[in-house]
């Protein structure tokens, strides 16, 4: 491992093999480092923080910190951060700790979260996701798989975003993103599928219709009169597509704010 004399590093913090930590940089006593992670410089990284091989972390991110939640202000009882591999973390990112409230906050392999993003407390972010400049995700937060949060966007506390979404730039989210999809605004509403997105990811031309026919009927301007009428139509119609009915089970089963003028279907509508 390759420790620059002036960064301070805890003598109990786990470091593996190849590391490379840079100048002015601040490692806690219970932090695990991975095999070749890389802090350039001024990094601070502290309480229960486990980060993953071959994570790069620019210039003046702090990471495992204790949360702004205001419930919780003993550092012990901090349930940790989490980070998996190959991340690219950019210049002044805050990550904090989870809270006894969850298991922790926790970011898994091949995430670029982008210079001033906001990772807050007890948030759970899966693989392949982007986080541009200035991107904010408050207290619990769950982002899935390939999910994009463009530049200045704002997601509210227990927000859910879905796989494959793409949130567009200065947008405010306050209820949940369904997968594939393309939300925009001041709130935030649907656009249209994620086509570009998905493309780039393998889907077909009748993944995207199949996708397209749900939303074309969850977002209807003028909804149809017996809705659950119509879902149980559309399930006919999209053929079992897997996308497709990931869609729909986000809507009506895994939605935690309400994807759908701000209520959560059920199968009873």
């Amino acid at each position: 491992m390759s420790i620059h004399h002036s960064s301070v590093v805890h003598p109990d913090a786990k470091i593996g093999a190849d590391v490379e930590i840079g100048p002015f940089c601040t490692v806690g006593a219970n932090v695990v480092l991975g095999d070749r992670v890389k802090l350039i410089s001024n990094v601070v990284i502290d309480g229960q923080t486990e980060i993953g091989a071959d994570t790069v972390v620019y210039p003046f991110a702090v990471l495992g910190v204790m949360s702004q939640d205001l419930k919780f202000q003993e550092h012990e009882t901090m349930t940790g951060l989490k980070i998996g591999k190959r991340n690219r973390i950019r210049e002044y990112v805050t990550i904090h700790s989870g809270t006894p409230a969850s298991t922790g906050t926790e970011i898994g392999d091949d995430c670029q979260i982008m210079v001033n993003a906001h990772v807050g407390h007890d948030c759970k972010m899966g693989n392949g996701i982007v986080l541009s400049n200035l991107a904010q995700l408050a207290g619990h937060v769950e982002v899935e798989d390939f999910a994009i949060v463009s530049a200045g966007s704002m997601v509210h506390q227990f927000c859910r975003i879905g796989r494959n979404s793409f949130i567009a730039g200065m947008s405010g989210i306050t209820m949940d993103v369904p997968p594939y999809s393309i939300f925009e605004g001041k709130p935030a509403t649907y656009r249209t599928v994620n086509k570009v997105g998905l493309l780039r990811h393998g889907f077909t031309n009748e993944d995207l219709h199949a996708v397209h026919k749900v939303y074309s009927v969850v977002f209807a301007k003028e909804p149809a009169a017996d809705f659950a009428d119509a879902i149980k139509k559309l399930r006919k119609e999209i053929h079992g597509n897997k996308y497709a009915m990931d869609a729909l089970d986000f809507i009506e089963n895994r939605s935690k704010r309400g994807a759908h003028q701000g209520r959560v279907l059920k199968d009873s509508e």
